[in-house]
């Protein structure tokens, strides 16, 4: 149902609601649908936006990053994840703006796997060969830190903030798990890449 002004007047008029209340009732309205997920270009912009800072903090990391060294890949994540966090904050408690506190939270989740694998990376767990971006395009038990950390943050902060688009990165988390996990399931070495594709898929 739409609610338009003039519903709140015609209701004003037939003694549902006094005259003076018709304003305020509709300014809370109209502050109350301003944050409807919906097909608006503003909320378009919004998700674009995180979408291009979740890509490039994971898709798009190249070896340019390896250069900071494990620590400085776990410091620079934790650093951002702060700074996401913050703006959920921001967004959700003083311009209760949930759509933006959404995108920031599924950044913050999404900047744990780096987070691990720096860590990882400092600590000597990798060996030579494998960077970040790797995560992306193949399948390895290593991984698996990773998703589990994910996991964990992601369902902390779904929990404390219980916002929507929050589930993005734990819902890919749970997808890559499914295929490094195959191995376990189906015994060791013998299985190949048309198996954990088949296992992704149910």
């Amino acid at each position: 149902m739409n609610l338009t002004r003039d519903h709140l007047e015609r209701a004003a008029e037939r003694g549902v609601i006094a005259p003076d209340q018709v304003a305020p009732l509709w300014s809370f309205l109209a502050d109350s649908a301003a944050d409807v997920p919906s097909f608006r270009f503003g909320h378009i912009l919004y998700y674009v936006g995180g979408l291009i800072a979740i890509g490039a903090m994971t898709l798009f990391m190249n070896l340019g990053w390896e250069r900071f060294g494990g620590f400085g890949l776990f410091a620079i994540s934790l650093a951002y994840a702060a700074a996401a966090l913050a703006l959920v904050e921001f967004f959700l408690r003083r311009k209760h703006l949930r759509i933006p506190a959404g995108i920031m939270g599924a950044f913050a989740v999404a900047l744990t796997p780096l987070a691990i694998y720096g860590l990882q990376l400092a600590l000597g767990y990798w060996p030579g060969g494998r960077v970040y971006r790797d995560f992306h395009h193949w399948i390895d038990w290593r991984w698996l830190l990773m998703e589990l950390a994910t996991l964990a943050v992601g369902a902390m902060l779904l929990w404390r903030y219980r916002l929507a688009f929050m589930v993005m990165p734990i819902a890919v988390t749970l997808w890559y798990m499914s295929m490094d996990l195959a191995p376990f399931l189906f015994g060791g070495n013998s299985v190949n890449w048309e198996t954990r594709q088949a296992v992704s898929l149910w």
